[in-house]
């Protein structure tokens, strides 16, 4: 596998590009696209709050992380409805993306991402986003491998894990000692 050149990406991927950040730690799940899009969603500030909170525990110098969407809205924001969230049981995973959300994947373009923003390593937070970027089957969270040339991490999914106190515990644990291999 080789790296898409931008021009060969789809527009909104490109759009994004445009505004995104490079950064060694690139972190994505399934609803992103619609939060760096500014696409009301339900849960968005629930996510930004954990996602802040898990960034400052991490404690890495400014400028290491960057978020890189799995997918992307369909069509203009004017368009979109606001998703209601995948109903799971507490603590599991939601096996298939959130209904009626109107997002689509491009794996393609997702992992030249990656590899234009100088990512050495991709969080990847729910089974939703491991299947959209065609990791391989299987992954479970806080399970490592090496894809298209980066460390991948899959974690459980954002919209659950704000009221996980013990799994927020392990998971921070697990970053802190495999971020080592891509930070240092």
């Amino acid at each position: 596998w080789q790296p898409l050149a931008p021009h060969a990406w789809p527009g909104p991927w490109r759009l994004q590009l445009e505004k995104t950040r490079p950064g060694l730690v690139l972190w994505t799940y399934w609803s992103l696209g619609l939060d760096l899009c500014h696409i009301p969603a339900k849960g968005q500030a629930e996510r930004r709050a954990f996602l802040q909170k898990l960034l400052q525990d991490l404690a890495h110098p400014a400028g290491t992380h960057t978020f890189w969407p799995a997918c992307l809205p369909q069509g203009s924001p004017e368009t979109q409805d606001s998703p209601e969230p995948h109903a799971a049981p507490a603590g599991a995973e939601a096996a298939t993306p959130p209904p009626d959300n109107d997002l689509a994947p491009h794996a393609d373009a997702f992992w030249s991402g990656a590899a234009h923003l100088g990512a050495r390593g991709v969080v990847v937070m729910g089974s939703a986003a491991v299947k959209a970027l065609g990791l391989p089957s299987g992954l479970r969270p806080l399970q490592q491998v090496r894809y298209r040339g980066h460390m991948v991490w899959v974690l459980w999914d954002v919209d659950y894990m704000p009221r996980e106190d013990q799994r927020y515990a392990s998971m921070l644990a697990f970053l802190r000692q495999a971020l080592r291999q891509v930070t240092c």
